[in-house]
């Protein structure tokens, strides 16, 4: 068994891997174990490209963690262009500025209180009539009744690249990595003073503090977890469209809410690769050790986002290229992160309910802070996202 490490981080995901990387570059020894060997897409961060905005319907405390986020998103890019970061992370894009629009009904609360959070801690903003819309983007079939709030300063955060860099740039810093390694259980190190003992398939490690960010994975690990974690099968595709209606520069990151439970969101075509789109509620429950069916194993996987496009975007073309990926769903979708209840020296980072990578930066660097003690800046609060069980 190895010698005791700072902090190990089960899960070197979104939330995880920042975690190390800020917790390295502060000087603890800090141990990454993960199942798969990240970037991989057996989690919630692969398909390329994740959302950023700031303007939230979730509450202040969300708006005040993107506004950090994106300084440190912001640093992180430049941080991958100095000629001297390890060369998987050189020059790999963390972010780009293309704009995002929320569409819903005049008056909704997806709208109104997007609208306030901007209002309230001075977002850049345009709010826009069902008219606008239209004439300013062409390729959109806008409903009678609907509105935009468009983010000039949001845009498309490049997941795997994140992933990538801050897996190196945390080994960079000494942090120890254990790819394709699953733990088995976490228990206190008989006469180790408070140490944790992680028992493994690939062996025992030893350290002073622990921190489980397995996405829908985490109960295997916790199995307390289990009545406030649901692991959902989420479709996404990418779908042929026309450059001059909706390629990146003449169309924004979109996402569109009927006002009820309905929500999808996607990307314009960027490079080759397609328009992008999902949906954000719906899902079939994941179970784990068995393996995801792929897209188009249920028939509404694409027929139900065919609808969608249809009937906002009419102009996109055939479906191009289909995937699955995880969502790790909390019982209102807030995320959960603190200390286990009942585990000394253990916490979660979790519940990230589909829109938690935007947030990674910024929760990284404040449970870095929280579970090493090191030198740490940053003014994340994590206290509102404290849990019972």
């Amino acid at each position: 068994m190895s010698s005791a490490y700072d902090l190990a981080i089960i899960g070197a995901g979104s939330f995880g891997m920042s975690t190390g990387y800020y917790a390295a570059r502060a000087g603890a020894r800090v141990l990454l174990i993960d199942a798969g060997d990240p970037p991989h897409s057996n989690g919630s961060h692969h398909g390329k490209t994740r959302i950023f905005r700031s303007a939230y319907t979730m509450g202040p405390q969300y708006v005040s963690l993107a506004l950090r986020s994106r300084e440190l998103w912001e640093r992180l890019r430049t941080e991958v262009q100095k000629p001297d970061v390890p060369e998987a992370a050189h020059h790999a894009e963390i972010y780009r500025e293309i704009g995002v629009l929320s569409i819903g009904p005049a008056g909704s609360h997806f709208l109104t209180s997007k609208l306030q959070s901007c209002r309230d801690f001075g977002i850049p903003h345009e709010h826009l009539t069902a008219t606008e819309l239209a004439n300013r983007w062409p390729g959109l079939r806008v409903p009678d009744g609907a509105e935009g709030l468009f983010e000039p300063q949001a845009g498309v955060l490049f997941s795997e690249n994140i992933i990538r860099a801050y897996r190196e740039l945390a080994l960079a810093h000494g942090a120890r990595l254990h790819p394709n390694t699953r733990v088995l259980s976490i228990s206190r190190a008989p006469g180790s003073d408070g140490v944790h003992r992680i028992e493994s398939d690939r062996g025992a490690f030893r350290a002073s503090r622990v921190l489980v960010a397995a996405g829908a994975y985490s109960a295997e690990v916790l199995p307390e977890l289990r009545p406030v974690l649901q692991p959902l099968r989420k479709p996404i595709a990418w779908f042929h469209a026309p450059d001059e209606l909706y390629g990146e520069g003449v169309f924004p990151v979109f996402i569109v809410n009927d006002g009820q439970k309905r929500e999808y969101f996607g990307f314009p075509s960027m490079g080759e690769d397609g328009l992008k789109v999902g949906r954000h509620d719906g899902g079939h429950p994941a179970v784990f050790g068995e393996t995801l069916p792929p897209f188009g194993y249920y028939e509404q996987d694409e027929r139900d986002l065919r609808e969608f496009l249809d009937r906002y975007l009419p102009s996109v073309g055939p479906l191009r290229e289909g995937g699955v990926c995880l969502y790790e769903i909390s019982p209102d979708e807030h995320f959960l992160i603190g200390p286990v209840p009942g585990r000394t020296g253990i916490w979660f980072a979790g519940g990230g309910s589909g829109h938690g990578f935007k947030f990674a930066s910024a929760v990284g660097e404040a449970l870095a802070r929280e579970l090493t003690g090191g030198n740490v800046t940053g003014s994340a609060d994590l206290s509102a996202f404290y849990f019972d069980l």
